[in-house]
């Protein structure tokens, strides 16, 4: 009775969190030998899941409430196949949507009962353990009621919260498919296969210890002391007599260097990517936080995090240094990173309006972004905040070439693009702002950063810093404040437009190449494609429709801000 009125309550209400049945298939992964859909056609979605025992389902009152998913635990192929024949005669609130079944009891009379009482039916390995099938299906529920429960645009954000979504992010960015394990080997998430799964990965998907004597070999080759003991990431070779294709492991360990468990990246089918030992480091600092639970409220945590980066309010140097754990900053840095396909160029208003409604696109780029970080240093802080990302990178080594592994991180990315089917048209850019030698400069270096993203939008630059980039910085932000009053637009630039628009002339573009050769007559006419006697001639019909004199540098200089000034309001507008 319990699950009758449970089901009838339920289907009066919107209920959110469902997953497609690919989506169970895909959370089972190698423990899944068949997937049949029912004869209906399209498999509802799955909300629910629930274990059935033989009491559950010989029994006219069900002792379990009703789920979408049964998964039937220790029955015999006999009583399931009773149970579906009988499900006709069951209110319409108990039916499930699919079954669950191992592969030892899927004969065909059960098959054919779930046909014909529309189930879907899902077979999965013999060997496979209910418990963590279960573990497994409700770990992809909480994540679609996680995100169904946020408002639209929320949720986009750099923090790993949940080990499965860092193993995919991890194999995406290695090349292969990554199992994420206790210290004692048991296993705590894995990534998608893409085909290519060897026996060990299988058995340990099936939550099988690996055999014997593959474990008697690595420990033999130094994997296990090593991983125990060091952060390195250890390659371990292909071994064809026990079925082993080539590996990359590397120890998981909390800051105070326990070794707390593992990651283990099977070559994928197109082999290991040329940076996928940074990948796995940086996955290794990324699992520690998640296993150590700084995480445990992370959305306060992101909050926080965003305040010490001079967001919502700010907050104050000792209650930085304490959050972060970080008594001092020593020789640090700050980073602000354009990722790629984000508007860059938007002012800060501009981006503050929508900050937070980063899309998934811009959130996973910051994730992989998150990997290569935490292998650069692995105490460095990192936000994402709209569609830019700092990072904080306290107690930097003399000599830290950070500006190198910046130059190498825009090329890494700008390759990740490049192989994209939706390759981003804004690529990577980053604002190095350096020494940041106190916890109070943090938001100065952040709004610095931005001042430096800001100026090179549209250029060619790609790292740099406002030391360097000083003069661009300085010249975007007066034709921002000269853009802010309509009074300082000069009304003979319209003027020139308008008779260029009237008469088919190119006043206006020959004023601005003689003002972009630095007043030079005969390279602004060889630029121009005209004879340096048209240009001339130009020049002076200009001056006799505006009253210039472009022989007094304050009218050149006057012209050359007006010119600038018209472009930038106006830039889909050609300057002729």
């Amino acid at each position: 009775m319990y699950g009758q009125f449970a089901r009838q309550e339920e289907l009066g209400q919107p209920r959110d969190g469902a997953i497609a049945l690919a989506d169970v298939a895909t959370a089972l992964d190698a423990a899944v030998r068949e997937v049949v859909p029912p004869s209906s056609g399209s498999p509802a979605p799955i909300r629910s899941v629930s274990l059935a025992e033989t009491t559950d389902l010989t029994s006219p009152f069900p002792s379990s409430p009703p789920a979408d998913l049964v998964l039937p635990v220790g029955a015999t192929s006999t009583d399931v196949t009773a149970w579906l024949r009988g499900l006709p005669t069951r209110p319409a609130a108990e039916l499930p949507v699919a079954l669950m079944v191992k592969e030892d009891i899927a004969a065909a009379d059960l098959r054919l009962a779930a046909t014909a009482a529309g189930l879907a039916l899902i077979v999965v390995d013999k060997m496979a353990r209910w418990d963590l099938l279960l573990a497994a299906i409700h770990r992809r529920l909480d994540r679609a009621h996680s995100h169904d429960g946020e408002p639209p645009g929320s949720g986009a954000n750099a923090a790993f919260t949940d080990l499965a979504e860092l193993a995919s992010v991890i194999a995406e960015g290695a090349g292969g498919m990554v199992t994420i394990e206790r210290p004692d080997s048991s296993m705590l998430a894995y990534s998608p296969s893409d085909g290519t799964a060897d026996g060990l990965r299988e058995r340990a998907i099936l939550g099988r210890v690996a055999p014997e004597d593959s474990m008697v070999l690595l420990g033999a080759w130094g994997v296990v002391k090593q991983i125990q003991n060091t952060r390195e990431v250890v390659a371990v070779p292909a071994h064809d007599e026990l079925g082993m294709r080539p590996r990359l492991v590397t120890g998981i360990h909390s800051p105070s260097g326990q070794f707390i468990g593992s990651i283990w990246v099977q070559e994928g089918a197109n082999g290991f990517s040329p940076d996928a030992e940074i990948v796995v480091r940086g996955g290794a600092s990324a699992a520690a936080r998640v296993l150590t639970r700084e995480l445990e409220a992370p959305s306060a945590s992101e909050l926080m995090l965003q305040r010490v980066f001079g967001e919502r309010g700010g907050i104050d140097g000792g209650t930085a240094s304490a959050f972060l754990g970080l008594p001092t900053l020593d020789d640090a840095a700050l980073l602000g990173i354009a990722l790629p396909g984000s508007a860059a160029g938007r002012s800060a208003g501009e981006r503050g309006a929508t900050r937070g409604t980063g899309g998934a696109g811009v959130a996973g780029v910051a994730k992989m972004l998150r990997l290569h970080v935490g292998a650069f240093a692995p105490q460095a802080r990192f936000v994402l905040l709209g569609d830019r990302a700092y990072v904080l990178l306290p107690n930097l080594p003399a000599g830290d070439r950070l500006a190198e592994w910046a130059e190498m991180l825009v090329a890494k990315f700008d390759a990740s693009g490049a192989r994209s089917p939706a390759a981003p048209a804004t690529p990577m850019r980053i604002a190095i702002v350096s020494p940041v030698a106190g916890f109070e400069q943090i938001s100065e270096a952040r709004a610095e950063a931005d001042r430096v993203l800001d100026a090179i939008d549209g250029s060619s630059t790609r790292v740099t810093s406002l030391t360097q980039s000083r003069t661009s910085v300085l010249l975007r932000e007066a034709f921002t404040l000269l853009g802010a009053h309509a009074d300082l637009f000069d009304p003979r630039i319209a003027t020139l437009r308008a008779y260029d628009d009237r008469h088919g002339a190119e006043l206006v573009a020959s004023l601005r190449g003689y003002v972009d050769t630095g007043f030079n007559a005969r390279e602004a006419a060889r630029l121009l494609g005209v004879h340096p006697n048209t240009l001339r001639y130009r020049l002076q019909r200009a001056q006799e429709l505006t009253g210039f004199d472009l022989g007094r540098p304050e009218d050149r200089l006057l012209v050359s801000l007006q010119l600038e000034l018209a472009a930038r309001a106006n830039p889909g507008v050609s300057p002729g």
